[in-house]
Parts: structure tokens; C-alpha cells; sequence
């Protein structure tokens, strides 16, 4: 019963039509695409927690094609972890959920200066 309350919680957490992606142009590989929503945004201190879209062209093992994730960003140390992934099968995680994981990742790690989520949390640690 948690479980399902939890799923239903982060599913109307993410609703279609409530989040303004933004799409990041540099750091993304042939056939992904990245977006996040800047209005979601959430500031403690030095950390930002923030949704970002990860859209793929084809299918990727598993069936899904789109990962809606919530990524906590220590803007200090330039670190990153991740809270929350739910996958869809279409490339607009508008269609049915094929997956879900929440488990808050204790362990930080680097991310690549040019990647998007460098990008994003250029624009997100800024605020």
C-alpha cells in the first residue's frame, strides 16, 4: 500500500502540462535530447533539487524511451545525486509509466564539465 501511495504521489507530483521543459542544446549525445524545468526548482543552502527529461530517439533496454529524474546538486562542490527516476515509453513521458525508482542515492558523484547536467546546474545554481 506505501508503495502504491508513493507512485500515485510521484505521478501527480509530475503531471503532463505542469512542467515548462527547457531544453539543453550542449552536452547531449546523438539520438538524446535533455530538458529541465527551471520553475521547479528547489533551493536549500548551497543545493538545488530540480526535474530534469531525458528523451531518447529509439527504445532503450528495458522498453522505456523517456526518464523523468529528480537530481539533488551540491552547486558547492559541483556534485550530483539522484532521488527519483520514472520511465515512460514514449519520448514525451506523456504515455504510460513503464517504470519507477525512488531511492535517495546517499553516494555523490562528478559530472563532466559540457555534459547537461553541467549545463543545467550552471543555470539552477545561478538562482
Amino acid at each position: 500500500m506505501k508503495k502504491i501511495f508513493l507512485l500515485v504521489f510521484l505521478m501527480s507530483a509530475v503531471a503532463p502540462g505542469q512542467a515548462e521543459w527547457v531544453r539543453v542544446v550542449a552536452g547531449t549525445k546523438q539520438g538524446e535530447n535533455h530538458y529541465f524545468d527551471p520553475e521547479s526548482t528547489e533551493k536549500n543552502g548551497h543545493f538545488r533539487k530540480v526535474w530534469v527529461l531525458s528523451s531518447y530517439d529509439q527504445k532503450q533496454p528495458g522498453g522505456y524511451q523517456s526518464v523523468k529524474s529528480l537530481y539533488e546538486l551540491d552547486c558547492k562542490e559541483g556534485k550530483v545525486r539522484s532521488y527519483t527516476m520514472l520511465l515512460y515509453s514514449d519520448p514525451k513521458a506523456a504515455a504510460n509509466m513503464v517504470g519507477a525508482q525512488h531511492d535517495k542515492s546517499k553516494d555523490w558523484s562528478g559530472y563532466a564539465t559540457n555534459s547537461f547536467l553541467d549545463h543545467i546546474a550552471k543555470t539552477v545554481c545561478e538562482k
